[in-house]
This record gives structure tokens, C-alpha cells and sequence, in this order.
């Protein structure tokens, strides 16, 4: 017990209370060691002698000593316009409250006008219902025994397929007076080609592609029946990436089914879209051609395959 080392193990001096405690200082009492921290600051003058006025003093040639408001340097402000500082305390008057102005009415807010779509509303069975030639309208038989495609459908067609036509080539068997394939042509397609057997039809189909100013290079009419158009095309090779047919429906599909069945004029991974009875019903495949979707529209029927 005699051995042990002190608390204190790391020097060899006995512990001390009072050396936390505050020593005095030769300032605390007696002549100041530094000046004090006034005169350390103050200005100091050409000789090195501090000044006793204060630390800071007016500039030279100002009124601050005669009372008068201060007065900007000269050539301060020589060149500028003066005119934005006669202004300033009108821009933070109070203005009149107008709750009109400041609160909207009631209800969906209006529509700026870079987005109003000044183009005429379709109406009628006979117009383009988008793209470039929206709202334009088709000339067409009125006779009873036309079969025309709707509206409705033609709408329901064309955004199913949108993205899948733009830049495209467009076929358009049975055409009719034409509507669908320049339905095609007003959103993108690059090419419509119009089948029809009837020399009237074809008719109003020069005088649809005229008033649309449809190009030569842009849409194209043969004026032959589907079966030997098909068996043409069969030996020349040609395709299009979208094929709609639009028999009447008293006509036997099967003759005409069993051209698509072997992918004439449809392109690999092409679409082909069949409108019919609602009645009427077509097998899932068809040879090459497989199908993923059905549409109905009142008596009307759209079966849309795909070229596997």
C-alpha cells in the first residue's frame, strides 16, 4: 500500500486544487499592458499621431455639418436617366382590389388561345375526320345500295393503328368513294392505294383525291374486283404495311380469305383489317395471319390480324 503511486500517476508532483483557478494578471491591476481596443482602431493621421475627434468624420466639402441633406458627388449620376427614380414610388402605390382580375370564375378555367383548334367540328358522315384534312368534306354516291364506313368506326380504326401508319403504305380494297384510304393519307401515310370495281365509285374518287390535293405519288386508283387484283399483285410481290377490305356482305370472304392466308400484299409483322356483320365471325388464324383484336360498332364489325 506504501508503493501505490499518487492520482495524479501522470506527473510526479502532488495534486494542487488551485491550479484551475483563475491567476491574476498584470492587467487586472496596475498599467494597462495594450491600449484599449478604441485607440487600437482609431484613424490615425498624416504623422502617425491618432486623431481625437472620432472614428469617423464627414468627407471634406459636404453639408452634413450644416444640417442640409446629403448631396451625391458631382458627375455621379451624369449620363444616366434620371426619370427611374421619379417613378420608383409609383410602382409601390396601393392599387384598387378587383377580385375579378385576381380570382378565376367558377368552373374549368379558359383555354389560351394557342391551344383553341380553330378547325371545323366533323358533322357528317362524309368528312376527314383527322389530320391535315380534317373537316374537309367527300363526295359520294346517294344511292341506297353504297355501304359507307362510318365515322364512328373509321375513328375507332385509325386510333388503334396511329402509330402504326404514319410514314406508311395504305391499302384500301372495295374503296367505295374512297374515305378510308384518305383518312389514311391525312394522317401520315405516305401512299393510299384505292381498289374499286365500279367506274362511278372511281369517279368520285379522281374528284376526292382533287379537291384534296392528293399528289400522284401520294394515292393511287386501279379499277379492278379484289380477286384479280390480288392475283396481280401475287406475281408482281407487292405489299403494303396496312390492308383493309371492305367487301359487301353478301359476298363470299372465303375467295378472298385465301389469298391473306398465304400474306399476299400484307407485310411481315404488316396489319390486316377486315370489316363485317357483327353476325359474321372469322378463326383466330389464318394461315400466316394471326388475330388480336376485335371491334364492334352497331351492325358493324372490325377483325384486325397481324402477318406472323
Amino acid at each position: 500500500m506504501e508503493n501505490r503511486r499518487p492520482l495524479n500517476s501522470n506527473t510526479d508532483k502532488p495534486f494542487n486544487r488551485n491550479r484551475f483557478q483563475k491567476r491574476p494578471t498584470e492587467s487586472s491591476f496596475g498599467e494597462r499592458k495594450y491600449p484599449p481596443r478604441d485607440d487600437r482602431f482609431r484613424p490615425k493621421n498624416e504623422g502617425g499621431q491618432q486623431r481625437s475627434e472620432g472614428r469617423f468624420q464627414p468627407r471634406e466639402g459636404s453639408n452634413q455639418t450644416t444640417g442640409d441633406k446629403f448631396q451625391p458627388r458631382e458627375g455621379r449620376f451624369q449620363g444616366r436617366d434620371d426619370n427611374r427614380f421619379q417613378n420608383r414610388d409609383n410602382k409601390f402605390q396601393k392599387r384598387p382590389f378587383d377580385p375579378k382580375k385576381r380570382f378565376p370564375s367558377k368552373g374549368k378555367p379558359p383555354e389560351p388561345d394557342w391551344k383553341k383548334d380553330v378547325r371545323p367540328k366533323v358533322f357528317s358522315e362524309m368528312q376527314v375526320t383527322d389530320g391535315k384534312l380534317r373537316g374537309k368534306f367527300l363526295t359520294s354516291s346517294s344511292s341506297p345500295k353504297i355501304k359507307l364506313t362510318t365515322r364512328k368506326l373509321r375513328e375507332i380504326m385509325f386510333r388503334m393503328i396511329s402509330r402504326r401508319i404514319r410514314g406508311k403504305r395504305f391499302l384500301d380494297i372495295c374503296a367505295g368513294s374512297g374515305a378510308v384510304g384518305i383518312d389514311a393519307i391525312s394522317r401520315g401515310a405516305l401512299l393510299g392505294t384505292f381498289v374499286e370495281r365500279s367506274a362511278k365509285m372511281c369517279s368520285f374518287i379522281r374528284k376526292n383525291m382533287e379537291t384534296m390535293e392528293i399528289k400522284v405519288g401520294h394515292g393511287e386508283l386501279f379499277e379492278l374486283e379484289a380477286i384479280p387484283f390480288l392475283k396481280q399483285m401475287a406475281k408482281r410481290k407487292r405489299q403494303w404495311d396496312v390492308v383493309f377490305v371492305d367487301p359487301p356482305y353478301d359476298t363470299n370472304y372465303d375467295e378472298i380469305l385465301e389469298y391473306f392466308k398465304r400474306g399476299v400484299c400484307v407485310k411481315p409483322r404488316g396489319i390486316l383489317i377486315i370489316e363485317h356483320h357483327a353476325e359474321m365471325f372469322f378463326p383466330e388464324k389464318l394461315g400466316v395471319m394471326k388475330r388480336w383484336r376485335v371491334v364492334v360498332e352497331g351492325e358493324s364489325a372490325l377483325s384486325f390480324y397481324e402477318r406472323v
